[in-house]
């Protein structure tokens, strides 16, 4: 059981489970169920975990080539055998969508479903070893949880929404999270450079190395920072007292930003990997709080 709960990525999921019930819960204060967000919870984690999986699978052979991977329950003597795997993978998938879609409604469906397939297929097994764009075009995948959250919501409330049954300010939120996982991607990469060498995946400190990619890190950081403040203001909250609160948070991804510059090193780069997850749950959690008071 341990081995299967391994292969869904829990660490990874938590991120997402955290937008994506914020992003259920922005809309409006009345009518909140326990239930409704316990079930919105079940299905994301089924989802995520489904695609989460199903990457598994795809990344048996390269999995054997990296040292942070060689663990997994995918590959060595004691792997999982690869048809359950996938069996268990994409059963986790398609029932998670199919249950969004009977209490939801449709458009969680769809966006849920965007998340798995522009995961699963966009970045695993297209982008992932041939492009250098893989964690840009890839990470379409990342805003699908504020979507779905949106659109769960809208469902449950019978209010329509602007396009696939999510606001603008669903979009909106989902493109924060969009535009942030290039350089929290090329941070992570930065990290673990030396496996991603050795299993020939085209990151960008692979193909430049780590100065160039902390510089690039750096310069794509400090525009989210902007981006992301700007966004909020205008879409969310004209309050000067929660932009200034933000600039909290935004100096410290900026510091571990300065310093993976300053420093291109493994170590810089874990940091500031790090503080870009961290960043992203206060920077929601300030949204959360901005439109409830």
């Amino acid at each position: 059981m341990k081995k299967y709960l391994l292969l869904t990525k829990p660490r990874v999921i938590v991120l997402l489970t955290i937008t994506g019930i914020i992003s259920y819960l922005i809309p409006s204060l009345e009518d909140i169920e326990i239930l409704d967000i316990i079930i919105f919870t079940i299905v994301g984690y089924m989802t995520s975990g489904g695609a989460m999986t199903v990457n598994h699978y795809i990344d048996r052979d390269i999995d054997l080539l990296m040292e942070r991977t060689k663990s997994r329950p995918t590959v060595g003597e004691n792997a999982i055998n690869p048809f359950k795997i996938l069996l268990f993978g994409g059963g986790l998938a398609i029932v998670g969508t199919v249950i969004a879609f009977l209490y939801f409604g449709k458009f969680t469906a769809i966006m849920l479903a965007w998340g798995i397939l522009s995961y699963v297929i966009g970045y695993s097994m297209i982008l992932k070893r041939k492009s250098m764009l893989n964690t840009i075009l890839g990470g379409l995948a990342s805003p699908a949880p504020v979507w779905a959250g949106f659109a769960a919501r809208y469902e449950l409330l019978d209010i329509p929404g602007d396009f696939l049954g999510v606001p603008i300010e669903g979009w909106v939120l989902g493109a924060i999270v969009f535009i942030w996982t290039p350089s929290h991607t090329w941070a992570l990469s930065s990290k673990y450079v030396t496996d991603y060498k050795a299993a020939n995946i085209p990151m960008v400190p692979v193909k430049y190395g780590l100065p160039l990619t902390a510089k690039l890190t750096l310069l794509w950081g400090s525009a989210v920072i902007i981006l992301t403040t700007v966004i909020i203001y205008y879409w969310f909250t004209s309050s000067w007292i929660i932009i200034l609160v933000m600039i909290i948070p935004h100096t410290f991804l900026f510091r571990t930003l300065w310093a993976f510059y300053k420093s291109a090193a493994t170590y810089t780069a874990n940091k500031c990997f790090k503080m870009h997850n961290y960043w992203l749950a206060v920077i929601f959690i300030i949204i959360l709080y901005s439109v409830w008071f």
